[in-house]
């Protein structure tokens, strides 16, 4: 992948004839046209129905442009995949960085987040847990790894509640469950109401880790925050 260049790029189509962009410039950005382009299209036709010529028509770039780019249109989605959770990362750290020192209440600022995001960007809350249900097997590997990742976070939840912590499993099998239910939640009526789900959510993922009185206290004081801020997270 290149690296990312200085100085912006129209999303359409170069201007014909020279233009003061570098070659380095435009392979960035045909590659990222690439991408949104892609995640467009799956939103509004599903994975399944998305062909090469309608992602580089999407672009505006042509499918010998694509093919330059991307070997298939599996792999056009796993960068987009990637993309957008290295996005959710950045998103996650900042929230923790931002927000209560202590860890129930980074859990709390993780969920907010996530469910923020996704609520604000519906189409990439589609292709990440919906449409790539069927984008083939590579992506069957991403969720393990994904879950791997911030298991070890859910971890540090072990020594809140001392001789009454949940087994090492809890901190994996947690996590599938929060993205089995947010999944349904998009599937059956879209991404939009997310938010609600915070209390629920955090209620959950705390239970086992601080106990159930404690868990329903940080849920209720999370989703008392999302009302006063006008219903988001």
């Amino acid at each position: 992948m290149p690296a990312r260049p200085p100085g912006p790029l129209p999303f359409g189509p170069l201007p014909a004839g020279r233009h003061p962009y570098t070659p380095e410039q435009v392979a960035y950005h045909q590659r990222e046209r690439l991408i949104a382009g892609l995640a467009a299209t799956v939103a509004e036709r599903g994975y399944a129905a998305t062909t090469v010529r309608q992602v580089a028509a999407a672009a505006h770039v042509s499918r010998r442009v694509f093919y330059e780019h991307f070997e298939s249109k599996e792999e056009c989605f796993l960068a987009a995949f990637d993309a957008i959770v290295a996005h959710l990362r950045g998103l996650m750290r900042a929230a923790i960085g931002s927000g209560p020192g202590d860890w129930p209440g980074q859990v709390v600022a993780i969920v907010r987040t996530v469910l923020d995001f996704l609520a604000a960007e519906p189409d990439l809350a589609r292709l990440i847990l919906l449409e790539s249900l069927s984008a083939g097997p590579a992506l069957h590997d991403r969720y393990p790894q994904i879950i791997g990742e911030f298991a070890p976070f859910m971890a540090r939840g072990r020594g809140e509640r001392a001789g009454r912590a949940p087994a090492e499993s809890a901190d994996t099998a947690l996590l599938g469950t929060v993205s089995s239910r947010l999944t349904r939640r998009i599937a059956s009526e879209g991404a939009a109401g997310l938010p609600a789900e915070l209390p629920a959510l955090v209620e959950f993922l705390l239970t086992p880790y601080l106990g159930v009185e404690r868990a329903r206290e940080l849920a209720a004081e999370a989703e008392r925050e999302r009302r006063a801020s006008g219903g988001r997270g």
